[in-house]
């Protein structure tokens, strides 16, 4: 990855020693942030879906009790599907 930066904002960083390291943690907490965020919606999901008698375990969803009326399970896999496609092509 490569940063451009004007002659003044150059100078800047030229006065600031350690600038290269700072800005790798920076990116790299940015990134953990990212990470611990992702796992927290995917929690809040699942506890979501287990009230509608949903269980995800080692990869792979079942019922575990009544669905509610109405439930498409096609359509449910099929949004599955599409978010691993996502998540998988980091859209």
């Amino acid at each position: 990855m490569t940063i451009v930066l004007s002659p003044e904002m150059q100078a800047k960083v030229e006065q600031i020693p350690d600038f290269a390291q700072r800005l790798e943690r920076f990116i790299n907490d940015q990134y953990t942030v990212e990470q611990w965020r992702t796992h927290q919606l995917k929690s809040v999901r699942t506890e979501q879906d287990a009230r509608m008698g949903l269980a995800y375990r080692d990869g792979h969803w079942g019922a575990i009790g009544e669905l509610p009326s109405g439930f498409d399970f096609g359509r449910f896999t099929e949004e599955l599907r599409e978010a691993r496609i996502r998540e998988t092509a980091a859209l």
